[in-house]
């Protein structure tokens, strides 16, 4: 008997070892980091290992086709793993055991601040549309991660690209957010007089002169109500509220939706189901180099065709959850594919597809850490650093930029009113200080 335990045991050391083998073998056999990814070697890379995964295997379709189409470049780097600020980690862990899901109406109780669903055991246990759900309701709660107040500045913040021709357009804005619930930062977790209103959201534009005061001013609510949605009208110079379906209008002239905003901006209710589809990993680029004032050409590569492709940044794999979103009866699209980071709650990419199921859309979100602020503690959070939109079909693109991000910064809820819009029709930027670098 006591012969059979040994060699029982040795048996089973000796599969250990060789798993072990194995995969050191596999990661000796691996790209080395900084390795590019492009048209070029796309073929010969795509069967090649990284960090014991395959290229192929972590990039979406949507994103092959960038590489072997449209010249996008990967560079590879070492997967690090994401850290959140002490004031985000602590209020998740002081309030989403009290988070409930109802499988029947679909919606949230109980959610004050933080990640209202940070187990991930949870989530892929659910059944796929209620998994799905609790995915997006992430993003959709507290999907920025960086602070309660935010302003970008920038002279060039949006970019109509033609892949062939080049920049057509450069559209100056500013934009601004403002959390009005799930505050993290100090203070009441909520301001405001209406407890479900979620965050307020301005983007404006204010040059050239022709389109100063285009925008929208965008009131955002936890509890599946539609937006509203303010916008400046300038033949008439006043302030006017959009319908209630604007939430799928596209965004003042670009090629996103206003739900595509940052690669997802919505209430998961407004879809009639958003199935998980599972985990995997997806090279992304998430720990990109710090983004102070900057030309544009150290973030885009607007001056080589096609003109739209993001650069300087490294690509590392991540694991993602894939959720797909069936749209609702009057949406342009017919469905969306939405990657979501398992360890910070942001949407990545959103690929959306016609109702026959065409490729029409790809909308990406890269991001990268942001030093956290005196007194708030505990490592990086993480901030939108390239913003951008693919159309496929239309053979457009469009890039969104920020001088310079200012997270939390002293700005106060009466301060953020639909005025803004009809300022910045006046000449006047959002923001404190703008900071501003060269575009085309």
């Amino acid at each position: 008997m006591e012969s059979e335990k040994r060699n029982r045991g040795v048996a089973i050391m000796a599969v250990l070892a060789l798993i072990g083998l194995a995969s050191s073998l596999a990661r000796a056999g691996d790209l080395a980091e900084g390795t590019e990814i492009n048209a070029a070697n796309w073929e010969q890379m795509k069967g090649q290992s990284y960090e014991g995964k395959t290229i192929e295997s972590m990039v979406p379709e949507a994103i092959q086709k960038a590489v072997r189409e449209y010249g996008l470049k990967i560079t590879l780097r070492h997967s690090e793993p994401a850290t959140l600020a002490n004031h985000i980690t602590e209020a998740t862990a002081k309030y989403s055991s009290q988070v409930k899901y109802d499988p029947t109406t679909r919606k949230v109780s109980g959610w004050v601040a933080g990640t209202p669903f940070p187990d991930g055991k949870a989530i892929e246990a659910a059944p796929p549309e209620q998994g799905g759900d609790m995915v997006l309701y992430n993003v959709a709660l507290a999907g920025v991660n960086v602070g309660d107040n935010t302003n970008c500045y920038g002279p060039y913040a949006t970019l109509q690209i033609d892949p062939k021709k080049g920049v057509e357009r450069v559209q100056g804005a500013s934009a601004s957010y403002f959390r009005v619930k799930g505050r993290t930062t100090g203070g009441p977790t909520q301001v405001g007089d209406d407890p479900n209103q979620l965050k307020i959201q301005v983007i404006v534009f204010d040059s050239p002169y022709d389109i100063a005061g285009l925008g929208i001013y965008r009131k955002i609510y936890d509890d599946g109500r539609v937006d509203d949605i303010y916008a400046y009208v300038k033949s008439v110079r006043r302030i006017r509220r959009l319908s209630g379906g604007s939430w799928m209008d596209t965004l003042a002239g670009t090629d996103i939706l206003n739900d595509d905003t940052y690669s997802f901006e919505a209430h998961p209710t407004w879809y009639p189901r958003n199935e998980l589809k599972g985990k995997r990993w997806m090279l992304w680029p998430v720990h990109s180099p710090a983004i102070d004032k900057h030309d544009l050409d150290q973030v885009l590569d607007y001056k080589n065709a096609p003109y739209w492709n993001p650069i300087n940044n490294a690509w590392e794999p991540r694991e993602v959850y894939e959720v797909e979103v069936t749209t609702p009866d009057g949406h342009p699209y017919g469905k969306k594919t939405i990657y979501v980071d398992v360890e910070i709650p942001r949407a990545l990419l959103d690929v959306a597809y016609t109702r026959s199921g065409e490729l029409w859309r790809v909308i990406y979100s890269m991001i990268g850490p942001e030093p956290t602020k005196p007194g708030e503690g505990g490592p990086a959070a993480y901030q939108l650093y390239n913003f951008g939109a693919w159309d496929f079909l239309k053979a457009h693109g469009n890039y969104m930029d920020c001088g310079r991000w200012d997270t939390n910064v002293p700005l106060r809820y009466e301060d953020i009113t639909p005025r803004l819009l009809s300022e910045a029709a006046n000449g006047k930027r959002l923001g404190l200080n703008p900071q501003f670098g060269k575009g085309p």
